[in-house]
């Protein structure tokens, strides 16, 4: 199941840009749910990085390994999922950055998969709220840039 959830950002590409390539930032707007997040390895973030991070669903915590299969600054970042241990995994997703005046358009793209029994009985549930669970996340990333981030 693919999630398509735009937000336009009151910010030129390149801040927008700035403030995502720096993964310090991803706490701040990705919380509650990401608990985690740390680069595998030294260097320049680029295709082939591998980022490790912890998703929380209520008290419970599961690991995760993405790695970057697309890495075009300021315009986009895709990645795949390498493994994860929750109930369902965004098994590859992006960020796409697009031009708006002096703002900036950012569209999230993720694909969900069920990666257990459990995951497939919630499936339906995830279906029905779609980018309705991503858009409070994409809300605090336009507040936290905007606000100088």
């Amino acid at each position: 199941m693919e999630v398509r959830t735009i937000v336009v950002i009151d910010r030129p590409i390149e801040k927008v840009w700035a403030y995502l390539d720096d993964h310090s930032h991803e706490l701040d707007w990705r919380a509650p749910s990401l608990k985690s997040l740390d680069q595998v390895g030294a260097g320049p973030a680029g295709v082939g990085t591998q980022y490790k991070g912890v998703i929380a669903l209520g008290p419970a915590g599961f690991p995760y390994v993405n790695e970057l299969t697309r890495y075009d600054p300021p315009n986009r970042v895709s990645w795949k999922a390498v493994s994860s241990t929750g109930w369902v995994v965004g098994s590859s997703g992006s960020y796409v950055l697009e031009r708006d005046g002096d703002r900036t358009r950012l569209t999230h793209e993720i694909e969900l998969e069920p990666n257990k029994f459990a995951g497939r009985l919630v499936m339906p549930l995830v279906g029905a709220m779609g980018s309705r669970m991503v858009m409070p996340m994409l809300v605090k990333l336009k507040a936290e840039v905007e606000k100088g981030g």
